[in-house]
């Protein structure tokens, strides 16, 4: 099956929300701290256009892009709650139920019980 590429019509809803609120949030960001797009780019060493992709929410820029920008701005904090098995519940759930009720050896040798 060939790649397919995310584009504006097949991201997902819930996906493009979420990239446009970031791109959003980070324009912002710029503009509280008195930078403009130029300098942000400048810092980042990202073209212009790829800031202002970002700040459109683009689904086709790259992560490391949106990265090194919220890096710049010194919003790097952000990155370890992303994905974070601490607040994965459903994962949580799930590995639990899979947890064997009661530990059981494998190997007939076993152990030897001199402790």
């Amino acid at each position: 099956m060939p790649r397919q590429n995310l584009t504006y019509d097949t991201t997902p809803f819930a996906v493009a929300r979420a990239i446009t609120t970031l791109g959003r949030n980070i324009e912002r960001a710029r503009i509280r701290r008195g930078l403009r797009q130029a300098d942000l780019a400048k810092k980042t060493g990202l073209a212009l256009g790829t800031l202002r992709r970002i700040e459109e929410g683009s689904p086709t820029t790259a992560l490391s892009a949106y990265f090194t920008v919220l890096w710049a701005l010194g919003l790097e904090r952000e990155f370890d709650n992303l994905a974070s098995p601490e607040r994965d519940e459903e994962g949580k759930t799930l590995e639990a139920a899979h947890q064997p009720a009661r530990v059981t050896l494998k190997s007939k040798g076993g152990l030897d019980g001199d402790f």
